[in-house]
Formats: C-alpha cells, sequence, structure tokens
C-alpha cells in the first residue's frame, strides 16, 4: 500500500490520548516512558518504510492484512500502532525491545475496525486543519481534474492533493491526513463503485465546493446502469454541507438534472458548459460562468478561447484531447470559487498538465509516438479517445502522422453490459484512419462482431483491409512483432482499463520517456 504520510512529520502532530479518543480506541503503552512523551506526526500505512513518529494503521485488504506485518512495522520504528486485535506474545517483545533501544514507548490502540478507525481519525483531522476542502467525483475526468485544479491553485496558494487515484475507502482518509495545518486549499478526489459510497466519503470529507465532472457508463456492474450511475454520483451533492458551493456540468445531461434537482434557492451555485452563454448562473436560466471552447488541437496542447465569470481570455494549455476542456472547465470552476480571480485562471492555465497514464506522450526507440491512456476505460473514454485519435490522423491536422495503430484492452467493471459495450467498442472503430487494431481482453469476440458488423461499404472496406488481432490475454509476442514494424510518422494510441497494465505492452515497444506506476 501506497504511504503518503512520511514527508508530514514536521507539520503533523496528535497526541495518542487525542487520537485514541478520535477513533473510539483503547490505548495502552509498552515501554518506559508516560503518555506526555507519546505524540504522532502521522500515520503509515506500509511497514516496509522508516516510521519514526508515526502510527501504523494495520488495515486489512483483500489480498494482504497489515495485522501481518506489525514486527515489521515495530521495526521500523513506528511511534504507535492501530489495530483490531491482540497482539501475539512476540510483537509485544518486539515492542519492548524497540521501546528499550529508541527510549520512547509504543503506544497500542485497540478498535474494532481499522479502516474504520482511519476514516474517523481523518474525519478529526479535516476540521483540525484551516484548508478550504474542494470534492472532486465523476465518471471521467475527475483526477485530470484535480491535477489541473491543484496546477491553477499552486500560483496563488499553498496546496495539497492526492497524489495518483487516491479516491475510495482508504485513500480518501490518507488524502486528508495529508492536509497540513497551514494548507490554504486541499483537493480530494472521490470515486464509487456502488450506491451508498459517495455518501460515506461525502460526510467524512465535508466539502467546501463540490463538483461531478461528468456521468458516463462507469462501474456498471455496481449500480446496474447509467441511471444507477447518475443516482450514485448524486450523492456527492446529496451530502455535501448546507454552506457548500455546488459546481455543476450543463454539457452533460445527467449533471444537469443534478443541478434542477440540488440548486435549491440560498445554495451557492458555480456553472460551466462548453457552448453555454456565460451569464450569472443558475439565475440566469441556464447559463453559464464558465465557457471554454477548443479552436486548435496540437498532439501537445490545447488552444482555447472563453469567458470566465464576464472575463474573456485565450489560453494554450499543454494537454492533449479536446475531452479535457471539460475537466479544464470543471477545473477553473473550483479555482473560481476557492479565491482566484478570472484574469488570475486565464494566466494560469497553461500551468496545467496530464498525469501519469491520462493522454500522456511517449517517444518509442523507432521513431513512432505513443498516446498512452491506460488509467481508465469505459464506453465514453474510450470513444473520447478514439475521436482524437482521428483528428490526429486526419490528413489536414498538423500532426504529420502517416499511420495509426490502435491497442485496446477491457473495459473492466461493465457486469451484464459487457458484451454490448464491447461491440459498440468495435463498431465505433469503423472508419477512424487505423491501419491496425489489436484489442487485448475477455470480451475480444464482441469487439469483432462489432467491428466486424457494418453494412455499409465503406466499413466492410474497412474490415477487410485493417490488420486486427484479438486476444483473450496479452501475449509479448505480438507487440514484439509491432515493435518490429514501427516507424517514424507512426501514432500508437494505448488504452484500457488500468487493471489490464497496458504499461507492458508499452515497455515492449521500447519507449525512451517512460517510466512504470
Amino acid at each position: 500500500m501506497i504511504d503518503q504520510m512520511t514527508d508530514l512529520r514536521s507539520k503533523w502532530n496528535l497526541s495518542a490520548q487525542e487520537l485514541a479518543a478520535s477513533v473510539d480506541g483503547k490505548l495502552k503503552l509498552i515501554g518506559a516512558g508516560g503518555l506526555n512523551d507519546t505524540a504522532f506526526k502521522g500515520v503509515g500505512t506500509d511497514s516496509r518504510v522508516d516510521l519514526s513518529g508515526l502510527v501504523f494503521v494495520a488495515l486489512k485488504g483483500d489480498a494482504h492484512d497489515a495485522h501481518d506485518f506489525l514486527k515489521g512495522a515495530v521495526k521500523m520504528n513506528a511511534a504507535g500502532l492501530l489495530l483490531h486485535r491482540e497482539l501475539t506474545q512476540d510483537e509485544v517483545e518486539a515492542c519492548e525491545t524497540t521501546a528499550r533501544e529508541t527510549g520512547m514507548p509504543i503506544a497500542v490502540i485497540n478498535v474494532k475496525d481499522t479502516l474504520v478507525a482511519l476514516q474517523a481519525l481523518a474525519k478529526h483531522w479535516r476540521h483540525k486543519c484551516r484548508a478550504m476542502i474542494l470534492g472532486i467525483t465523476g465518471t471521467n475526468g475527475k483526477t485530470s481534474t484535480k491535477e489541473f485544479v491543484a496546477a491553477l491553485l499552486a500560483t496563488r496558494f499553498k496546496v495539497q492533493f492526492s497524489k495518483g487515484s487516491f479516491n475510495n475507502h482508504w485513500g480518501v482518509p490518507i488524502s486528508l491526513l495529508s492536509v497540513y495545518p497551514d494548507h490554504d486549499v486541499a483537493v480530494i478526489e472521490m470515486g464509487m463503485n456502488h450506491l451508498g459510497e459517495l455518501k460515506s466519503l461525502s460526510k467524512m470529507v465535508e466539502a467546501d465546493a463540490v463538483v461531478c465532472t461528468m456521468v458516463g457508463r462507469g462501474h456498471l456492474e455496481g449500480v446496474g446502469s447509467i441511471e444507477g450511475v447518475a443516482l450514485a454520483k448524486s450523492e456527492i451533492y446529496e451530502y455535501a454541507p448546507r454552506t457548500a458551493t455546488f459546481i455543476f456540468n450543463l454539457d452533460n445531461e445527467h449533471t444537469a438534472r443534478m443541478m434542477a434537482r440540488f440548486a435549491v434557492e440560498g445554495r451557492r451555485v458555480v456553472t460551466f458548459g462548453e457552448g453555454v452563454r456565460v451569464g450569472s448562473g443558475a439565475e440566469a436560466g441556464g447559463a453559464g460562468d464558465i465557457s471554454f471552447r477548443v479552436t486548435e488541437m496540437t498532439p501537445e496542447s490545447l488552444t482555447l478561447v472563453g469567458d470566465i465569470k464576464g472575463v474573456e481570455g485565450s489560453a494554450v494549455v499543454p494537454v492533449f484531447g479536446k475531452h479535457n476542456v471539460t475537466n479544464l472547465m470543471a477545473a477553473a470552476s473550483l479555482a473560481l470559487v476557492a479565491g482566484m480571480s478570472p484574469s488570475e485562471i486565464w494566466s494560469a492555465l497553461p500551468q496545467c498538465r496530464s498525469a501519469w497514464g491520462r493522454n500522456q506522450w511517449v517517444n518509442l526507440k523507432s521513431g513512432a509516438r505513443v498516446l498512452f491512456d491506460g488509467y481508465n476505460a469505459n464506453p465514453e473514454s474510450m470513444r473520447a479517445a478514439i475521436e482524437n485519435s482521428k483528428l490526429m490522423l486526419n490528413e489536414t491536422s498538423k500532426s504529420n502522422f502517416k499511420n495509426g495503430i490502435a491497442i485496446l484492452a477491457e473495459m473492466r467493471e461493465m457486469g451484464e453490459h459487457a458484451v454490448a459495450v464491447h461491440e459498440e467498442l468495435g463498431r465505433s472503430l469503423q472508419g477512424r484512419g487505423f491501419s491496425e487494431i489489436i484489442f487485448i481482453g475477455p470480451s475480444h469476440d464482441a469487439v469483432r462482431r462489432g467491428f466486424e458488423s457494418s453494412t455499409s461499404g465503406a466499413a466492410n472496406s474497412d474490415s477487410s483491409r485493417v490488420k486486427k488481432t484479438f486476444l483473450a490475454s496479452y501475449d509479448p509476442t505480438v507487440a514484439i512483432d509491432l515493435r518490429s514494424r514501427l516507424a517514424p510518422g507512426d501514432y500508437v494510441l494505448i488504452k484500457g482499463s488500468r487493471g489490464m497494465s497496458l504499461e507492458v505492452f508499452l515497455e515492449q515497444l521500447e519507449p525512451l520517456d517512460f517510466k512504470k506506476k
């Protein structure tokens, strides 16, 4: 498990008594010293790193139980242990040994459930910090929006934001516990895969402003339908504090309906949309506070023009993909709520960058270029990637690509919809300019059927002309064969769900500037 807290020791301070009380735990000390000698400088969840001054939280996951590594945490000088079972005799002796060596007692806090305790501690800590908390969810775009708004805010404020996708029931509390008392703003990403998850996360975070970037067909396995996704995502508004500012995307039909439901009289509301008239938000009968549109897209940047609260402007933003205009508008909306002026936001937009695995350009030894988007995949994000690729491969584009290859993988968590959405993916690949298509995953037959299903002449010629490979699982020989054929001017799209680990395929293509996460 990733540890985000080990760099916070000079900023985080909580007594053992206060921590125990905040999680309804039973506290005891092992070793010499008293309670007045025991204060924690943060929390840790990885027993392999230095835990000096930290309380080690023994979380139990699907694959590992951190209670199995308590002795390792003690050897790494953990100042405390938060656990939901009694220590064994060996573990007690390990604590006593470390306490003698360090001259400091080890605090042991027993709780009923360490995950519940971690969440309670995060909520307690949230109230000790003065930072404005910004909460983000959405089927697509939440991580990019988080990265973008953090870049905007950093030009004026001291900002904390969760690294990677720390957006679930254990990632969100760790993100909250990463907020310093002297941070001005904290950006918290919140995800979900079932109803009720955003309810509990929202009650923990108590955000000062919230946004759902968009609703699409993600996590269908957990919620059943896109209507289920919308209902689950709406919890970020339903369970936000009454004083929070609500931000709505007017371009997405589901988030627009959320506005109609939650933008009640007296509520502070900010709205955005790509083609909307800029006015005074909810009071303007559907007008928006922020509107951007893309005037030019290259592999390296988007050129935006638009309006932020009546202030017109333009910016060249070094991110790829027209779909990112939604994420940039959401980020600008959050920055506006946090106190940045429209002019400051326009000036800061060029600071935005894409995160690892999200529309990330990678250069290959062969001279080809890869657009690696291996962190998320659902029907809407796949469609956006394919449409962006079509624009890159168009003869009139300025990208100078001569040949396109699509390497796609399973869209996971689609449940009973898996066959239908993968057939849809196959159909969407027709006539998009790719000379070769490789698909990897259990739904490979559905993608093949979809690609070959068209009755139009153009698509039929596509089916016979395009080189096609459909695989149930990753085969390194396919990647090695492709590598031998790549040349300068080739464009390679790599996209699939994070669990498909498409970076393994990418590494076989001999990247020059790529690091595994």
